[in-house]
């Protein structure tokens, strides 16, 4: 068969790229998705229904989500023109690609650590910006010494993600070092992405009057609202404008934004005491998954835990009898730093004791020789 002559109009780059694309599966316990299990009460299911019930669904959303923005601008102290919303955190890594990556005069790079989030690296390839990646070290921690020497060689480095706390790792970086790197290197613009924060009280990075070469970003998916796709971020002056030339109208839902404003307004104490349950839970997953012999269970700051199993191999061979038992978590062990290493995430206390019966179903000695 004769390929279509119109493809070679195709980016280059897109064919060494993965589809992100994972197939539903019926499971006993969902712990690989990071998301908040702690399921919503009946009674603000109900509300959630007659509010979505007085959408007219024949008629545009706000083009740019203002009562929403307002509420979250209110939040942060900010004025609403600093928050722009996007479907999800995803989006708005988009935005921001698009809006710093294009200088054709000056190939521009994005620096990140590495492991972490993968769509910062797969949205910058998929537009053919250059991606920097710095290992983190054998902790999990940032390297400051070859961050600072990263971001000074990609002299064109538009953009740095920072995720704090970290995925896959579950990390909580050093925030002076973070510092450090926004203050020596004002020609990039860093992404405080804080998507994780709620699971971390305390740790937050925001303050009013942020250096102008800081986005800060979160998102509403990781405290109870994945299923809304709503993300925002709060930007300074000269990166307001671009970022809403490059989003387009009418991005987020109606529907998400009348249930994300319902919920910030009226369950705001609900979705607290879901979060405290979330982080009980963290605490007794992670007691899981020390029985485990020989295992080394990393700090847990985000609403899942990152455990190395001993040999490498095991981490593999784990995932895929838990799998078959209903308990989906992440094999972790192809990523940089992670050999042998899975990420479980936080379950409710259900999910977390189907876990617990089927590791000491598929582990040889669960248990034993637990500190």
């Amino acid at each position: 068969m004769t390929t279509s002559q119109w493809t070679r109009h195709l980016r280059p780059a897109l064919a060494g790229l993965d589809v992100y694309d994972i197939e539903p599966l019926p499971a006993k316990a969902r712990l690989a998705a990071n998301e908040l299990a702690e399921p919503w009460p009946m009674e603000v299911v109900q509300e959630i229904g007659k509010r979505v019930a007085q959408i007219e669904l024949n008629r545009y959303p706000d083009t740019s989500g203002r009562k929403l923005r307002a509420l979250l601008a209110q939040r942060h102290g900010v004025e609403p023109d600093a928050v722009v919303i996007g479907c999800g955190s995803d989006e708005l890594i988009g935005f921001l690609l698009t809006a710093l990556g294009g200088r054709p005069s000056e190939p521009s790079f994005l620096v990140v650590p590495t492991p972490t989030f993968h769509m910062y690296g797969h949205a910058a390839r998929c537009r053919g910006i250059g991606v920097l990646e710095v290992p983190l070290t054998e902790e999990l921690e940032l390297d400051e010494p070859l961050m600072h020497e990263a971001l000074d060689v990609a002299t064109g480095a538009a953009l740095c993600f920072l995720a704090r706390p970290n995925n896959p790792t579950s990390s909580l970086w050093d925030a002076a070092v973070i510092e450090r790197l926004i203050a020596q290197h004002p020609g990039t613009v860093f992404v405080l992405d804080e998507a994780y924060t709620s699971y971390a009280p305390g740790s937050t990075l925001w303050r009013a009057g942020l250096p102008d070469n800081v986005v800060y970003m979160s998102t509403l998916s990781k405290i109870g609202l994945a299923g809304l796709r709503v993300g925002y971020c709060v930007a300074p002056p000269a990166l307001r404008r671009p970022l809403n030339v490059v989003r387009n109208p009418y991005n987020v839902s109606a529907t998400s934004q009348a249930i994300a404003e319902l919920v910030l307004t009226k369950f705001e104490g609900v979705q607290k005491a879901m979060l405290t349950r979330s982080l009980a839970a963290r605490q007794k997953l992670v007691g899981l998954l020390g029985k485990i012999p020989r295992a080394k269970v990393f700090p847990a700051h985000a609403n899942f835990a990152v455990v190395r199993l001993d040999p490498a191999g095991e981490a593999t061979r784990v995932a895929e009898a838990l799998a078959q038992r209903g308990v989906l978590v992440k094999d972790a062990s192809a990523l940089p730093r992670l050999a042998g290493c899975l990420r479980v995430g936080v379950g409710t206390n259900a999910e977390l004791d189907v876990l617990a019966k089927a590791l000491a179903e598929v582990i040889p000695g669960y248990g034993a020789d637990a500190k």
